[in-house]
């Protein structure tokens, strides 16, 4: 993979998605998480030139699909160039920032009251996945299979902690889930997953010391790989990493719609 996004996006989803290589695109499928659109993908090697072409290959290559998700593995393709090409397809078009830490991470404390522990039980696992809920609707997902789509995430991740490649923790007010983290890592890379928190908690240092907490567990593991988190900008969320020492590397697109 050219991109750091692409290469840690398949190390945390190691054997359960399966990638067929070919000379121009390699196809992504994870056949338990059929609702997963990321995880169904065809990602091309070179900039896109037709549309029409691109989202024909997708549906031959992933003809069970219902979405259709296609992206790209050219670190900081234009997102211009992407819409003059697919603007009278329909299809969102959304941009990754690919941050990196070279530096020390910007410590932050605990805030009071709240303490930071893996997930553990199914009360943890669903209150995860109804933060993860609320926010996807929030950003215009369909509810259609939204749940089933949830439950089969936690599923995934429980069997890849179970496996030792990474670890989900929580912050916790008491018994309530304030915010929840993933971190998974091999012996180059370390990668931030799904980064939330419960509306009612925000602006309160939730994540901060959830980046610390994290980054220690994996650091642990695997002293030198390089931590990488993928956000928007724009987004609370990106400036806060950014506050956090890490730093622009490379820039993803992907054009998607989500089943009819």
């Amino acid at each position: 993979m050219r991109s750091l996004e692409f290469a840690t996006d398949l190390m945390v989803q190691d054997g359960q998605t399966e990638i067929q290589r070919f000379d121009d695109r390699f196809v992504q499928r994870t056949p338990d998480e059929p609702n997963y659109w990321f995880g169904n993908r065809v990602v091309f090697y070179e900039p896109p030139k037709s549309a029409d072409n691109l989202i024909a290959q997708f549906h031959s290559d992933i003809p069970e699909a219902k979405h259709i998700c296609i992206s790209w593995d050219v670190p900081n393709l234009s997102i211009q160039s992407v819409k003059d090409v697919f603007e009278s397809t329909g299809l969102r078009l959304e941009q990754g920032d690919v941050l990196a830490l070279r530096q020390d991470l910007r410590r932050a404390d605990v805030p009071e009251g709240i303490n930071i522990r893996p997930l553990v039980s199914a009360s943890d696992w669903q209150q995860s996945e109804a933060i993860g809920r609320a926010d996807l609707l929030k950003n215009d997902a369909p509810e259609a299979g939204l749940d089933t789509f949830l439950k089969n995430k936690t599923v995934a991740r429980q069997e890849q902690i179970a496996k030792g490649l990474g670890q989900w923790f929580g912050a916790f007010d008491g018994d309530t889930l304030a915010g929840d983290m993933g971190i998974f890592n091999d012996d180059r890379l370390i990668r931030y997953q799904s980064v939330q928190t419960h509306e009612a908690y925000r602006r309160r240092g939730i994540c901060s010391a959830l980046l610390c907490t994290c980054l220690d567990w994996a650091k642990s593991r695997a002293p030198d790989a390089l931590p990488v988190i993928v956000a928007n900008a724009d987004t609370d969320a990106g400036r806060l990493y950014r506050r956090a020492g890490f730093s622009l590397v490379e820039t993803t697109i992907a054009a998607y719609r989500a089943p009819e």
